[in-house]
């Protein structure tokens, strides 16, 4: 049935009238064969879809330099398993112009914004994403959000989120406009991209002590002689999944070697949680090296090393071939 909707929306767009002009289907693959290794416990090897998405997106001149942007993407997960589709990824809509964008529905979040915007994460989705060492990334639905225009390489985004709850006791009372609410502020220019992000997540669990989740985000990284990036990012949580006096610390360096149509890939991190009496649950550094060749504009392939090395336990490593192809 799925399979069949997918056809139908395709086919839907490529025979839209010329009202429809500005609508376009993109989307991406990406798969990798991955060697596991976790010490006793598990060694074995899987085929693996990493986010591979199907997505819709287009604009609609009003005049007078508006205009309404619109976009919907969903993940397609039956490159691996039974599910054809599966969660949305962005879907929204919203006006733009030169006051800067609106925007209602699902999407990043400005603090997720701002992490990718400080411009490590140099192979995302991989096993050496850098999100994979500890940072969180949020994208979230019923958001209302606003980015700035361009301002010398400098754009601001805020967004609210209300919690949709009914009722007013404890364990009910995330009922207003702004009940979540996250910020970024980032910048691209002279070789730096740079991003600062914070937010809080309500709790609308129902859990009666309403623990809401923040978290921070700061990062930059430095290109230079246009082919090497170095960077850093620091990331922190307070009341990790709404448990309160929970905290998580996450820092990661990253560069980038560019060399022609091939790249090798850094990056180092450690995270670190703890328990409201100071106890750390989680303690563990985490290396990864890759290399990633261009085949062409669309389509690309690599191989990546993981190793993971908690305090205390059993060091796991992961080897991956990968390939992805945009459309």
């Amino acid at each position: 049935m799925n399979k069949k909707l997918i056809a139908l929306a395709v086919a839907a767009v490529f025979s839209a009238p010329a009202a429809m002009a500005d609508v376009m289907v993109y989307g991406n693959i990406h798969m990798d064969i991955r060697a596991n290794d976790e010490g006793n416990s598990t060694q074995n090897t899987t085929v693996n879809n990493n986010g591979s998405s199907l997505g819709f997106k287009g604009a609609e001149d009003l005049g007078n330099g508006l205009k309404t942007i619109f976009k919907y993407e969903m993940i397609y997960s039956g490159l691996d398993d039974s599910t054809a589709i599966g969660d949305a990824y962005d879907s929204y809509i919203g006006l733009t112009g030169d006051f800067g964008t609106f925007l209602v529905g699902r999407h990043n979040t400005p603090a997720k914004s701002a992490y990718y915007a400080s411009g490590n994460d140099h192979l995302g989705d991989s096993i050496i994403d850098l999100n994979e060492i500890g940072f969180t990334e949020r994208r979230v639905s019923n958001a209302i959000a606003y980015v700035s225009p361009n301002f010398s390489g400098v754009r601001i985004a805020a967004a609210i989120v209300p919690g949709e709850q009914s009722g007013a006791d404890d364990t009910t009372d995330e009922n207003g406009l702004m009940d979540s609410y996250s910020l970024g502020v980032m910048y691209q220019g002279h070789g730096v991209k740079a991003g600062l992000g914070y937010e809080t997540i309500a709790d609308t669990s129902s859990n009666a002590d309403n623990n809401d989740t923040t978290t921070l985000h700061v990062g930059a990284s430095y290109t230079f002689m246009n082919n090497y990036t170095v960077g850093a990012q620091y990331g922190s949580d307070d009341n990790v999944s709404n448990v309160d006096g929970t905290e998580r610390t996450t820092f990661a360096l990253a560069g980038k070697a560019q060399f022609g149509n091939n790249a090798i890939i850094l990056n180092y991190g450690d995270t670190e949680t703890e328990t409201s009496a100071g106890v750390k649950s989680n303690d563990e550094s985490h290396m990864g090296i890759g290399f990633h060749h261009t085949m062409s504009k669309r389509t690309s392939a690599y191989v990546a090393y993981k190793n993971v090395d908690p305090d205390g336990g059993d060091s796991t490593d992961q080897f991956a071939v990968g390939m992805i192809h945009n459309f």
